[in-house]
This record gives structure tokens, sequence and C-alpha cells, in this order.
């Protein structure tokens, strides 16, 4: 009879504590003497036994033989085309098998489990100078108030163990180059050797072995600084586990939470000097500090160039007839005067620059959205000065950002009969003073009611030697004189002829 573990506990509670007797115990529990006496003395709940024999093992040595050889076999077939459990089974059956399906998938499981174990790894020794390691992660952060989604490139030195995590909006090559580039300057030169994934940025094609088709850009900036590349196996992160930790302590602690910041400039400053403060410390096996071992290891760094890497994407462009060229379905513009060109497009992570032969004619702040416009009022007041008139229905007006100040002084041109044609002159302005200067001299002008270009042209060139009027103190008995004015209606005598004494 099986009996659960509290009629157990009972039995003993009433022999052992209460003090009756088995006979007791077993009208009580309307049980039998005899199973009280076999519980008496028990703490646990007697296990579960088979009352028949179990059926003789249906999956011979033969069998399992069998499934051997075709889990064998799968290593030479494509992924596609192997055996699976089921269409092992169903050979087994048709060989005189007569047992389960889930027999059969278990010892498939315990076979391939034989066949698996923990990999292991030799310790690694590396030369001051010798490579350094690369990879991206992702975290949160704070710009200008607005919480985004960071991409942030982790950058270590092998030997010494120096870290540079630095913040981009993507992954893009543009932003990979910049930030190795940064990282070998914060650094303080150039390893012989960089190690990373088969990064998309990096790599075209993955050929066999250690073989890799890589991308032209990517060939072109480790040849500038004369660094060769090392490409991790596909799957294999312990090949550049350093850096693989640094993603996760850069995650962390470098970045950690919360963090804010008005630019990227400024973020990427700031996880500089957490890079630097975390390099106090010393690594594992060692009796040195990272900055330590990062100061000993500059010796064995090569020089960087004389000139940084351009780290741009370039392309071939027409400028529109309004002025416009597209980079990536977005429209950037330039001055009026270069429509309808033959233009060059260098895209960098943070701008677009502009260029007609080897001269620089825009610069944009570049941006990743799609179908987007970016104009710049600069680039048509000179169409603007010709027809002054469009200026409410052009669109790089409506589009600037101007402060109100500019919209009142307008709006007083406008009372005193002036044309948009001066309120155009004034704009033009921006291209020799800066936005403050003009802002004062327009809130200036406006007042003292002069609202002219001309008075915020001088008020402007006066700036450099401009000395604010200071009121006069009459001191001494000057204070006390008192001119008295003559009543005005004696002067009327003279309008008919009369005389004054």
């Amino acid at each position: 009879m099986k009996i659960e573990m509290a009629h157990v506990e009972r039995i003993r509670w009433l022999l052992h504590v209460e003090g009756k007797s088995q006979r007791q115990v077993a009208k009580a529990l309307g049980i039998s003497r005899h199973t009280v006496a076999k519980y008496a003395n028990v703490t646990e709940i007697p296990r579960y036994q088979r009352q028949h024999p179990a059926e003789p093992v249906v999956l011979t040595p033969e069998f399992q033989l069998e499934i051997e050889r075709r889990l064998a076999e799968n290593e030479a077939l494509p992924r596609k085309q192997r055996w699976t459990g089921t269409t092992i089974y169903e050979e087994l059956v048709a060989l005189g098998y007569q047992g389960s399906e889930p027999t059969v998938r278990r010892h498939i499981a315990r076979v391939r489990k034989a066949k698996r174990r923990q990999p292991a790894f030799l310790p690694l020794a590396h030369d001051p100078g010798e490579s350094i390691e690369f990879d991206w992660g992702e975290a949160v952060v704070s710009l200008d108030g607005v919480e985004v989604t960071a991409q942030i490139l982790c950058v270590r030195l092998r030997w010494s163990g120096m870290p540079v995590v630095l913040a981009y909006p993507n992954q893009r090559q543009e932003a990979m180059f910049d930030g190795i580039q940064r990282a070998l300057e914060l650094l303080g030169g150039v390893p012989r050797r960089m190690t990373s994934d088969n990064l998309r940025q990096a790599v075209k094609r993955i050929l066999e072995g250690r073989n890799r088709e890589e991308q032209d850009a990517f060939l072109s900036f480790r040849t500038y600084y004369l660094i060769d590349s090392n490409f991790c196996n596909p799957a294999s992160g312990h090949e550049k586990g350093s850096v693989e930790n640094l993603v996760g302590l850069a995650q962390r602690y470098i970045v950690g939470p919360r963090r804010e910041a008005k630019t990227w400039a400024e973020l990427n400053a700031i996880l500089w000097r957490r890079c630097l403060q975390y390099a106090r410390r010393t690594l594992q096996g060692s009796t040195e500090s990272i900055l330590e071992r990062w100061e000993q290891e500059k010796r064995f760094l090569r020089p960087l160039p004389a000139r940084p890497f351009d780290c741009c994407k370039v392309a071939l462009v027409t400028s529109s007839k309004t002025a416009c060229v597209t980079f990536e379905t977005c429209r950037y513009s330039v001055p009026t005067r270069y429509a309808n060109q033959s233009l060059q497009v260098r895209a960098y992570w943070d701008r677009i620059d502009v260029y007609a032969g080897q001269e620089k004619i825009a610069t944009h702040p570049r941006c990743y959205e799609r179908n987007r416009e970016i104009l710049e009022l600069d680039h048509y007041l000179d169409l603007l000065q010709e027809k002054p008139r469009a200026l409410d229905q052009a669109k790089p007006f409506r589009m600037a950002q101007l402060s109100a100040v500019y919209h009142r002084f307008r709006a007083e041109l406008k009372k005193h009969q002036r044309h948009d044609r001066e309120f155009i002159q004034v704009l033009m302005l921006h291209r020799k003073y800066p936005v403050t200067q003009i802002t004062a001299a327009l809130e200036h002008a406006l007042a003292q009611r002069t609202v002219c270009y001309a008075a915020v042209r001088q008020w402007l060139e006066g700036q450099a030697g401009f000395v604010e009027a200071v009121p006069v103190t009459v001191a001494g008995e000057l204070a006390n004189i008192r001119v008295q004015q003559p009543p005005l209606a004696v002067y009327n005598r003279l309008l008919k002829g009369g005389v004054l004494h």
C-alpha cells in the first residue's frame, strides 16, 4: 500500500508523541497494524517501485550502431539533406526496430552530447605595439535632452589593455574609420596589426581559411596607416576576447547609466576621461596598472602619418536647377551660381562637404533620414537680390530659423516703405559678421528708430572702436546755475511787426 508523507507523519506522531499503541493507531487511522509497523520509524516518502520488471531493451547495439552511422553521414551532407530524428527512426523501423521514436531521439541526443566537449584554449602572449582589437556595441545615452541609442566603437591595445571608447550615431564605414583614427591618435601611435570580426564595413567576402576579400575603402584606410588586418573565424569571438570583454565593460562602466551630453563631441570627451580613469586599475596577472603598461607600449608604436586619413565617402553628383545635390536620398543646397554643374560630395559621419573642383562651396550637417531637404538661406541670397518679391515664397527663407528680431526689423522696414531688397542686404551681412553681432545691431537700430540697412552696417563697422556715451556729471557752482526760459508768447509779436524791448 502506497501511503503519503502526511499519513507517515501522523502515524509517527501518534506513536512517539501521544504514546498510543500500534493497535490504537491502526484503529484511529483506519489502516492495518502491519502498515503502522512498516512506517513507524521512516522519515521519507517511500519511492515508487515497479511491480513488474522493465521491458527488455529494444534499442540493441546493432540499432545504436545504425544511429551513429547516420549521424556520421550528416557531416558530409548539405544541412537541409541531413538525417533527422524522424528519418533515422523510420529507417530503424524498416530494419525491424519495434521501440518508440522518443527512445531513438534520446539516444541521438546522448551521442551528440558525447561528441561535444568544452573547448580548451591556449594562454597567449602578445608583444607591445603588436596589435589592437576593435568591435561595436550599443548604449543608451541622452544627447541634448533626447534619449538615443548610441553605437559605441571599442578599441583596445592588446599588450597594455589601454582602451578607447567612442560613440557615434551609426556603424557606417565613415564612422568606423573616424573612430579607429581617433583611437590611434589618443593611443599615441600605430600598431602592426588590428583584429576584428568579419564586419561588413571591412569584409566584402569570406574566402577559404583566413583569407578575406576586403572592402576597397577599408583596404585604402589600413594601407594609409601601414597596418595589417586580422579577421576572426566566424562565430569565434574568443579570438578577440579582450575587446569582447571591453564592450561589456564599456556599456556598464565607461558609458554607464544615464550618460548625458550636449553633443557627440562632448560625449566622446567624457568617454575618454572615463577610459583614463578605468586605466588606473591593474590587469589580472600583472603588477602594473594599465596606464603604466600603456606608457611602455607607446615606445613600440609606429608614428602617425603627418595628416590624418580623409574618413569620408566620395560621390560625384550633378546639382539641380534649384541648386541642390542629392546624396543618399537627401537634398543639400549649394550657392545658386553652382546650379546645374558637376560637383563632388564628401560625406563624413557628421557632415556633408560639397566641392567644385578643389574649392569647398558648401557644408551641411549630415542627415540620416530619408528624402529630406537641407537648405541654407545664404546660398540663395544672391538670387533673391534679383528677385526680392519671391522672398515670402522662397522655401530656404521659410525653413530658416531666424530670431524674432529679424522679423520685427523687416516689419519696420515695410512701415517705412522700404523694400525686401534692403532686408536681403541685411541678411547678407552674415557673410562678414557673426549672428550675435548682427542681432545686437538690429536691436540697436530698432531702439534708435534708425531702421535701415545703412544704420545696421554702420553700427557693425564701428564696433571695433565703439565707446558707449557716458553722461557728464556737473560739479561745483555750475550745478546751481538755473537758466530761466523766456515765455514763447513774446516772440509772437515779431510775426506782426512788433518790437521787442
